[in-house]
């Protein structure tokens, strides 16, 4: 991973409107204390959710994770590296941009409000967060979105651990509905697709700034996700996330959880794998791997020792896809590449696939 001025970050940081640079400084400053209040003001409605504790233990884990990964990745802030990204002052080594912890506490402040009436208003208070890190020429824009990933996945594991089964709340009916289950991992192999396609086609177009244009859309996408997740939480659904849930979700789950790990696990990838034939090696296991294995796995027989609900047939079907798919873009490293993905899948629910391959890639490629 190294710094890049990508077409996001040059602009905007080259927004210099005084009252959007004020108010950036502004939350440069008092983000810290604004969520210390928050805290307070918002206590009763986490106890209500029994999400106090688990946000406590989240803001405290997200904060080591970022200072951990500012001093092994060691990236310079945007200001140290051109003298023209900076507005009021520029922090320098050690401390270090990669990634955001403003962007981390906020985004970890966030997560256990999704579903509560607070979580619009910390909704919107978070992309001004991750904005103003990105205007005041501090942060690159691949900072803030990794401190996103961070702030809910270190949630996600909290919750994980401090609840019993899975995030499911109960097991889901339509589980064994073949068809039905066929259309969901059908979905999945096409948006696996197309992000591929995507991948290609704006590497070629637009060269290393392709990559992050997917990236950032793959945010903003994240965005509208959470926004229909928690108003599906709170029963105000429109007429088309309706429609969309009683086609692809599986009834008695956290409303949305698949599908928004799914888009987690592809930001993931981008924001520590910049290369695209890597990327594309992690979108093949991802999305269309992950699929084949359930379509396939559904009419095994032998069970996978790793996991009782899935099976030997699932598993090969995923390795043998994964390969082939993604030897084009790699090489025989495709091959243990696969094999690890697979063993990955496969692994019970208390640890989610959309998630977990991609932090095993980022893991396989850094040591290959």
């Amino acid at each position: 991973m190294h710094p890049t001025f990508d077409a996001v970050t040059r602009f905007i940081a080259s927004l210099n409107l005084p009252l959007i640079t004020t108010l950036s400084y502004l939350i440069d400053i008092y983000t810290p204390i604004l969520y210390v209040i928050s805290f307070v003001l918002f206590a009763s409605t986490l106890r209500k959710e029994k999400r106090f504790f688990k946000a406590i233990i989240t803001i405290i884990i997200a904060l080591l994770i970022v200072f951990a990964l500012k001093y092994y990745i060691q990236i310079p802030r945007p200001c140290t590296l051109n003298s023209a990204y900076i507005k009021f002052e520029c922090p320098t080594a050690p401390d270090y941009s990669f990634p955001s912890g403003h962007t981390v506490i906020s985004s970890a402040f966030l997560a256990p409000l999704v579903g509560t009436e607070a979580f619009m208003l910390f909704f919107a208070l978070n992309l001004i967060v991750g904005f103003s890190r990105v205007n005041l020429g501090v942060h690159f824009v691949n900072d803030v979105l990794a401190s996103f990933v961070i702030g809910f996945f270190t949630y996600d594991v909290v919750n994980r651990l401090f609840s019993t089964g899975t995030l499911s709340l109960s097991k889901p009916k339509n589980l064994l509905d073949s068809s039905f289950e066929n259309r969901r991992q059908f979905l999945h192999i096409i948006i696996g697709a197309l992000l591929i396609i995507l991948v290609l086609v704006f590497s070629e177009m637009y060269g290393a700034n392709g990559i992050v244009y997917i990236e950032f859309l793959a945010f903003i996408v994240l965005q509208f996700m959470l926004i229909i997740i928690n108003d599906k939480m709170r029963g105000k659904e429109s007429r088309i996330s309706r429609i969309l849930f009683s086609m692809f979700e599986r009834t008695g789950v956290t409303p949305g959880y698949g599908a928004f790990w799914y888009g987690m696990g592809v930001l993931f990838s981008f924001v520590f794998i910049q290369d695209p034939s890597r990327l594309i090696a992690v979108i093949i296991a991802l999305g269309i791997g992950d699929g084949i294995a359930t379509i396939f796995g559904k009419g095994g027989k032998i069970q996978n020792p790793l996991n009782k609900s899935k099976t030997i047939e699932g598993s090969f079907a995923f390795f043998l896809s994964t390969a082939a798919l993604s030897f084009p873009f790699i090489g025989f490293i495709a091959v243990p590449f696969a094999f690890i993905t697979a063993i990955v899948e496969a692994l019970p629910p208390k640890f989610d696939d959309n998630f977990m391959i991609p932090l095993v890639s980022i893991i396989f490629f850094s040591l290959f």
